[in-house]
């Protein structure tokens, strides 16, 4: 498909760039369209001496073979436009990836893992499970993570497709040859995987803009995977997107009582549950029990939907529920902990929103003390902040629940002034942490809900 076209590459911030200079191994030429114009003159500059013709302005379709575009990509964009009336194939930054990737990974499992919620903490519990027995690598929006060493090789990796590419690149530099590759994406799959995972498609949301559902996109998983392959998908998703591929294996779970999936809860409370499953004959029950270190029901999809990869892949059911009884809860991810003597609820996260806010305060409400919140974006970081609206809501349902809050980001301050004496304000995560402890004693608890990534 790639191989010999004349490619044009569009969006070169969200992981076009890295895209297209993988493609000058394969493409007879590339070119790279900086759609959004927010790389600096010396990017651009890097990128023609690599051989990739550079623009800032929309191209003449003529010239290309191929387009390829990222699928949030407004396709009234003009070089989208002229591409659909020319009947010029455009394929997403997603299929790219796994054209590129083609051939590669044939010795390690390939799992990749999208939807709306609980990716991370999915890939994070599966890494867990499957680390007992196998050399497993994880790319999530908390790092690129070595699970043998538990280290993490790198930071700072976005989640967008193209940086499966150069995560790949990191482990194969660093000598780490692994069983298991996890990797979490956003809006769908790159058709790659040998076992490909949607969480949830919940709370979903409008892209390119407002022209399709990112549901369409997370459904391309099941689309795009390759004959043979594992798809665990929530049986939500599965109702709502209909009939599936018959060269594919299906495997349903639900994070509510639902026996019409394969795998599912008998019963689940902040005390424990009890996850039933049926696959390919086999049956049994897999036991989880409540903790003080996290809020069980935050973790629910994630524990059922790790537990249903890990029996896809064979694994003992005791070795998963020992995984689940020894985890610890992820970091920013509903985590309670101490802080200098203070009772600390960590929510910061990528994934962080108002629904995830209300929850962090709900679990606070079970312990005694009084609440302060940081609450706020560090939106410098995150491509979809927090919206100021939605906190304006919040404050305004909950803020005698609360006996400060701490607001955190520029596009916060004005709704700082609301009430001066309760509601302050911070430049960041760090700065908001430091201000809740002086706003804090001991035995009071401190939430943090920061959308940022860590």
């Amino acid at each position: 498909m790639l191989r010999n076209a004349r490619v044009a590459v569009l969006d070169l911030t969200h992981g076009g760039a890295v895209i297209a200079r993988k493609l000058t191994k394969i493409a007879a030429s590339v070119t790279g369209i900086d759609v959004y114009k927010t790389l600096r003159p010396d990017e651009l500059e890097a990128l023609e001496h690599e051989g990739i013709r550079t623009s800032r302005a929309p191209q003449n379709v003529s010239e290309f073979d191929i387009l390829i575009a990222p699928v949030h990509l407004d396709p009234g964009y003009p070089v989208l436009d002229e591409a659909a009336k020319n009947n010029i194939p455009v394929i997403s930054h997603h299929v790219a990836v796994g054209e590129i990737l083609r051939g590669t990974l044939k010795d390690c499992t390939v799992i990749e893992i999208t939807g709306t919620r609980a990716k991370t903490s999915t890939s994070i519990l599966l890494a867990e499970i499957l680390s007992g027995n196998k050399k497993v690598i994880s790319h999530t929006s908390r790092g690129l993570e070595d699970w043998s060493k538990k280290r993490i090789i790198q930071n700072g990796l976005s989640i967008t497709p193209a940086s499966i590419l150069r995560a790949v690149d990191v482990v194969e530099e660093s000598g780490i040859k692994p069983d298991v590759f996890i990797f979490e994406i956003s809006l769908g799959g790159t058709g790659s995987a040998d076992i490909g995972v949607i969480t949830t498609i919940v709370d979903d949301y409008k892209i390119a803009n407002n022209t399709k559902l990112a549901s369409e996109a997370k459904r391309m998983m099941i689309l795009d995977a390759k004959p043979g392959s594992t798809v665990v998908i929530n049986h939500d998703a599965m109702r709502f997107f209909g009939a599936c591929r018959r060269d594919v294996n299906i495997i349903s779970f639900s994070d509510s009582v639902n026996a019409a999936s394969n795998v599912y809860y008998e019963n689940i409370n902040s005390d424990g549950g009890t996850i039933a499953y049926f696959i390919e004959g086999r049956t049994g029950k897999i036991t989880i029990k409540g903790t003080q270190d996290y809020d069980l029901i935050s973790y629910k999809t994630a524990f059922v939907c790790a537990a249903a990869v890990a029996l896809a892949m064979d694994i003992e059911p005791h070795m998963i529920e020992r995984s689940l009884r020894d985890f610890k809860g992820a970091m920013g991810r509903m985590r309670k902990t101490t802080l200098a003597g203070r009772t600390f609820i960590d929510n910061s996260n990528s994934g962080m929103d108002i629904k995830s806010a209300e929850k962090a305060l709900d679990y606070a409400k079970t312990e005694e003390g009084r609440i302060v919140m940081v609450l706020g974006e560090e939106a410098k970081e995150v491509c979809e902040g927090l919206d100021p609206s939605g906190v304006m809501r919040f404050i305004e349902k909950h803020l005698d629940e609360i006996y400060s809050l701490v607001l955190v980001g520029e596009r916060m301050k004005p709704l700082a002034g609301k009430n001066i004496n309760k509601i302050y304000h911070a430049g960041n995560l760090s700065e908001g942490m430091e201000f809740a402890q002086q706003l804090t004693r001991k035995k009071d608890i401190i939430i943090s809900c920061v959308k940022c990534f860590r």
